[in-house]
């Protein structure tokens, strides 16, 4: 059960990075974007409702990271000096301290944030976690830490110039704070991490964020043909820090080629290219999942299954068979708003006739000479997966 307490963060950029000086750690590229915007997304994930970035300039790099969370519907305040941060701290909420490129399971932040006043998330100490700064002889702290308002502001009172997150972290270890003590085997795997150098981040993002990308609710090829090579795309793109809306975006500008290349009677290029922008929104969707960014949810996200399925309705009409060619695009189009609202699969995932089982089923129809029966095959599959969905859901999940 959560505190009510409300919650505000604390997050630190003025450590160099080891391999380039010239920035700072909290501007290493880290899952699709800067570390420290990732940490600004953990903490708002966990319930934080105001971020206070530490710095020691305001640097256009570091204005800019504001302003592309601030776009995202988070509220963030870049802090220079500790009589800012106290004018501006809220006085009511606890507050989540985050050490200086600080990497930690998503799920370890919310067990600290759903605590009430002090706490801390630790770790064993030994050789894997000898870099972490040490709370006692038995333990190493794993770089977050939960703070009551009167530990906060009784400490700030009395920082002067000493380091504040180490001094924070003195003053919470001496407050007798709740302990979520992590097994050191999640530092090995890279579920706790200190990034200082890009070299890290890159290794800790495939094994800390790539997972992640599983998690979504899909189906038919989506789920077996689509999505592995979406999941394979997906972390290679994380360097190049493209917002998953402009992927989104390509991927109905790839739709849109296709439903282009239907008016000359290019069929089967343009049935390849709707599986391309399927795939495509799927790494978009896999993403704005890795980094913790808006997009997968997005009424956007729909616009090349839109596309995808008029150039269905198309082929219906080029083949002379109107009729199945429509009900087959508004039946993939329902399941296409069910995956995209749900939390789970009420049906086996096999069991959706979404828009790119459609398209495997027309291509390799078009292949062999066979499109309007397969065309009637796919809305009848539509329509008893349909069916399905409304009459069946409860015994048809629990043999999923």
């Amino acid at each position: 059960m959560g505190s009510f307490m409300p919650l505000a963060a604390i997050l630190c950029a003025s450590a160099p990075s080891v391999d380039r000086p010239e920035i700072l750690r909290g501007q290493i590229i880290f899952a699709a974007q800067t570390l420290i915007e990732y940490q600004a997304r953990q903490a708002t994930g966990a319930g934080a409702r105001e971020l206070f970035i530490m710095v020691e300039a305001v640097t256009p790099q570091l204005s800019r990271l504001v302003d592309r969370l601030i776009a995202d519907g988070i509220q963030v305040h870049l802090i220079r000096d500790m009589p800012a941060l106290m004018r501006q701290l809220p006085r009511n909420s606890d507050i989540l301290l985050f050490a200086d490129g600080i990497v930690v399971d998503q799920d370890h932040v919310r067990d600290l944030a759903s605590m009430e006043g002090n706490g801390l998330l630790l770790v064993d100490d030994g050789p894997a976690t000898g870099h972490l700064e040490r709370v006692d002889s038995h333990y190493r702290w794993a770089g977050v830490a939960r703070l009551s308002p009167q530990t906060l502001f009784n400490t700030l009172d009395l920082i002067g110039d000493w380091d504040l997150v180490l001094t924070l972290l003195r003053a919470a270890v001496q407050g007798q704070p709740r302990r979520v003590v992590i097994p050191q085997s999640e530092v090995a795997e890279g579920r706790i991490a200190l990034i200082d150098r890009q070299e890290t981040a890159d290794l800790v993002a495939r094994a800390l964020v790539a997972p992640l990308a599983k998690g979504g609710v899909e189906a038919g090829a989506e789920r077996y043909i689509l999505g592995p090579v979406a999941q394979l795309i997906a972390p290679r793109l994380l360097r190049l820090q493209i917002p998953p809306r402009h992927l989104l975006l390509g991927a109905a500008g790839i739709a849109g080629l296709g439903l282009a290349l239907l008016v000359p009677g290019w069929t089967v290029p343009a049935v390849i290219l709707f599986l391309i922008a399927l795939t495509a929104n799927l790494v978009a969707g896999h993403i704005a999942t890795m980094g913790r960014m808006a997009g997968r949810k997005t009424l956007i996200r729909l616009l090349p299954d839109a596309l995808v399925l008029a150039g269905v309705a198309w082929i219906g009409v080029e083949a002379d068979m109107h009729a199945d060619g429509l009900h087959l695009a508004l039946l993939s189009a329902i399941t296409a708003v069910v995956l995209y609202r749900g939390d789970r699969l009420a049906l086996p995932a096999w069991a959706y006739v979404t828009p790119g089982s459609v398209l495997l089923l027309l291509l390799a129809a078009l292949l062999v000479g066979l499109l309007p029966a397969a065309l009637s095959l796919a809305a009848v599959l539509g329509i008893a997966s349909l069916a399905a969905l409304l009459l069946l859901p409860d015994r048809l999940a629990a043999t999923a």
